[in-house]
């Protein structure tokens, strides 16, 4: 895997995207950018929900939009967990093509039951939260297929073990890439 690559989580909102990213970052030794947070600091505090009431959900997913592009754009690889509308964004998934790209596979009544503990995300005030996530997958996983390098299902194991079987997948990636590097005499590798 070459070193300059991000790791990038996508899922549902309550997937798991921010804790299992702090998991993956704290193991390789990478720092973690969260979408959510670095809104948080974009908007003087405010939280997601808190920007679609005030400026609506299309402003809200431009913000988010652009925050995942300016994390992607750095050169120091890091884990980042944007937010979960990010895979609408054209713009944000032309960037994914270069990336590790993760998607962090959940049902919508497994997401459901986070989601409704996540204040500083914005929610519909319908009750029927799985009809919603079950439309969001139709709609954003194919935007994203052809990016997706690894998919983790969240229901079969724990955050660690997610966060686990990422960081294999990223060391194994990079270990077939030094082996198929051919080291030319008179060289040195570092």
């Amino acid at each position: 895997m070459a070193q300059d690559r991000h790791i990038v989580l996508l899922g549902l909102m309550g997937s798991g995207k921010s804790s299992i990213g702090r998991r993956v970052a704290k193991r390789l030794e990478w720092p973690f950018i969260d979408g959510d947070t670095v809104l948080e600091a974009l908007t003087g505090g405010r939280p997601a929900a808190d920007v679609e009431a005030s400026e609506g959900a299309d402003s809200l997913h431009e913000l988010e939009a652009c925050v995942a592009m300016e994390a992607i754009r750095r050169t120091r690889p890091a884990v980042i967990a944007p937010s979960a509308s990010v895979c609408e964004s054209e713009s944000v998934r032309s960037l994914l093509a270069d990336q590790t790209v993760v998607w962090l596979s959940a049902p919508p009544d497994f997401v459901a039951g986070r989601a409704r503990r996540k204040k500083h995300r914005p929610l519909p005030e319908s009750d029927d939260l799985e009809g919603m996530f079950e439309e969001q997958t139709a709609r954003r996983r194919p935007l994203i297929d052809d990016v997706i390098d690894l998919d983790v299902d969240r229901t079969a194991g724990s955050k660690d073990q997610a966060a686990d079987a990422i960081v294999a997948f990223v060391e194994r990636r990079r270990d077939e890439a030094l082996t198929r590097t051919v080291q030319v005499p008179g060289t040195r590798m570092r």
